[in-house]
């Protein structure tokens, strides 16, 4: 079935749902350009509703008869140069068969295996699990449950879980930004999104996303968050702090020391658990590729726009990336700009300028996000989309110079460019495509 993580409890071993989880956008801003949720979708859609969405999609473009199911990819390897019929890159699944392709796109996510607090794993006596083994709080009736961590996946469980634990003790070692999911009877989401545009400056948008936070929330500090000391991919809850404020979920910035089952805590409190949930994230890596390829180092990827492999043609991936928007709408973007590449519509620029382009973002991540793994795919949305822009109008000028072709009026490239590329806007409308 199509719907992959957003199948609960499917048979693929990859299931990482927790049964109460909904997304964190609303279902305008979340729904592909062409394709919108049926009207009787939740607001705030949540995994049903999105295995639903990604099915009925799946039918309505007759995406069945192009995917085959279970079909576990062992290898990906290169063409090799100066093979005879040029035969492009291999794929080899791991029932042995194998096919040749121009072109391939990883698409796997970078979600790839949970990254376990081993330091504490090893030394709790405690019952420990990964945020990803996570399915409902009936399990937890009664025990006290230290959550390590702070991101969408942590709030989510400490809220969940607060209902049926004896004890609930939240762990954020670094600073956090918590959003409610609504403000003014509307998701955040959206009326986010009216801003993000290019023409209204980051720091405004940023101030007043932060008057709307702080007029819902109060400080972070008041909740026992460490300040903000740089920007931060915010986390998403409407009932979070309220269940801080309630006494049902207790913060704490930072474990010091682990005896059996007792945990001390930075702030010289110490406490007996039951369980350890550990929301630690997950690492990227593709098993499936040579690390002479693409190597993932503290799950930054070196590629081009988020998007391409220097000095491999024809490799290319999709939604490696963190955004302050919905995913779905960078891979709608990204796609469409690798249809332009392998529509040969665009030159992509020399192996050595991808690399330097790639060396000054990741100097901008860590200047802008710090150098925390959470962050290593991270992107403001209006910047990489106008990114985007950019880089498919020098790859078309590079094809005229290389062509010889006259100059492409203003005009005529508005009309024949996918909006996706060009769009002022993150709505879905906005990344509506002709055909390229």
């Amino acid at each position: 079935m199509v719907g992959g993580a957003w199948v609960y409890d499917n048979d693929n071993g990859r299931n990482y749902l927790y049964r109460n989880l909904h997304i964190n956008t609303s279902r305008k801003l979340t729904q592909f350009a062409d394709f919108p949720f049926d009207a009787a979708t939740q607001r705030i859609p949540d995994h049903r509703d999105m295995a639903r969405y990604l099915n009925a999609y799946a039918h309505q473009f007759d995406l069945y008869s192009l995917i085959r199911f279970k079909a576990d990819v062992a290898a990906i390897q290169p063409p090799v140069p100066g093979a005879a019929g040029d035969a492009g890159w291999t794929v080899r699944t791991a029932d042995g068969q194998e096919g040749a392709f121009d072109a391939v796109v990883v698409c796997t996510g970078p979600f790839a295996r949970a990254a376990h607090a081993e330091e504490i794993r090893g030394g709790f006596a405690g019952e420990y699990l990964h945020s990803s083994d996570y399915r409902t709080p009936e399990a937890f009736v009664g025990r006290r449950v230290c959550i390590i961590g702070a991101g969408n996946s942590a709030v989510d469980i400490a809220s969940d879980i607060c209902t049926t634990a004896a004890r609930t003790v939240l762990v954020a070692r670094s600073p956090v930004l918590v959003m409610p999911h609504v403000v003014l009877g509307r998701a955040i989401g959206d009326i986010g999104a009216l801003l993000q545009r290019r023409f209204i400056p980051t720091a405004f948008r940023r101030r007043v996303m932060g008057w709307l936070i702080r007029a819902v929330h109060g400080d972070m500090t008041s909740h026992g968050f460490k300040p903000l000391t740089h920007r931060v991919h915010a986390t998403i809850s409407s009932t979070i702090i309220q269940d801080i404020l309630f006494e049902r979920v207790a913060v704490k910035q930072g474990i010091a020391t682990i005896a059996d089952r007792d945990i001390g805590f930075v702030d010289g409190s110490r406490e007996a658990f039951d369980c350890i949930i550990a929301a630690t994230g997950f690492v990227t890596e593709f098993p499936f590729l040579s690390e002479d390829i693409v190597r993932p180092v503290n799950n930054r990827l070196d590629l081009y726009k988020r998007i391409a492999a220097p000095g491999w043609p024809g490799l290319y991936f999709v939604g490696m990336i963190n955004l302050d928007t919905p995913i779905n709408h960078a891979c709608e973007r990204q796609a469409q700009w690798i249809a332009r590449i392998e529509s040969e519509a665009l030159i992509l620029p020399s192996e050595d300028d991808m690399r330097a382009d790639i060396a000054a973002k990741q100097l901008w991540v860590e200047k802008i996000f710090g150098r925390a793994v959470r962050h290593s795919l991270q992107e403001d949305s209006v910047k990489y989309y106008a990114e985007l822009a950019r880089a498919l109008r020098l790859g078309r000028r590079r094809k005229a110079a290389r062509d010889g072709a006259r100059k492409v009026s203003r005009l005529r490239r508005w009309r024949d460019e996918p909006r996706a590329c060009v769009a002022s806007s993150v709505f879905p409308s906005s990344s509506r495509s002709t055909n390229p």
